[in-house]
C-alpha cells in the first residue's frame, strides 16, 4: 500500500481561511491521485475554522463522497482540533443524502 503524509502547517499559512483550505484541498487531491492512503497531520495546529474545513475536507468529500474518509487518516492533533474535526465530520454525515 502506497501512503503519503501531508503536514498541514507546511501546506498552508494558517487554518482559518477559505484560501488556506483550498491549498490543503489541492495537496490532498494530489496525494489521493497517487497514493492508497493519505495521513493528514495537524502537528503544531491549535485552531481550525469551519471555513478552512469547508474548503479543504468539505470539498474533498463533495468531490469523492464520504467513503473517501477511509483513505484519509488524520494524525498528530490536539484535543480541541480532534473535537472540532469529529463534530464537523459528524455534521457532514448527518447532512449527507442517503
Amino acid at each position: 500500500m502506497k501512503t503519503s503524509k501531508i503536514l498541514v502547517k507546511d501546506v498552508t499559512n494558517s487554518t482559518l481561511s477559505n484560501s488556506d483550505g483550498v491549498q490543503l484541498q489541492s495537496a490532498i487531491d494530489s496525494a489521493l491521485a497517487s497514493d492508497d492512503m493519505v495521513f493528514l497531520s495537524f502537528h503544531d495546529v491549535h485552531t481550525i475554522s469551519s471555513s478552512f474545513l469547508n474548503s479543504s475536507l468539505g470539498n474533498i468529500i463533495d468531490k469523492y463522497g464520504l467513503n473517501i474518509l477511509s483513505k484519509i487518516k488524520i494524525v498528530d492533533y490536539t484535543t480541541s482540533v480532534a473535537t472540532f474535526l469529529k463534530n464537523y465530520i459528524s455534521d457532514l454525515k448527518t447532512l449527507s443524502p442517503s
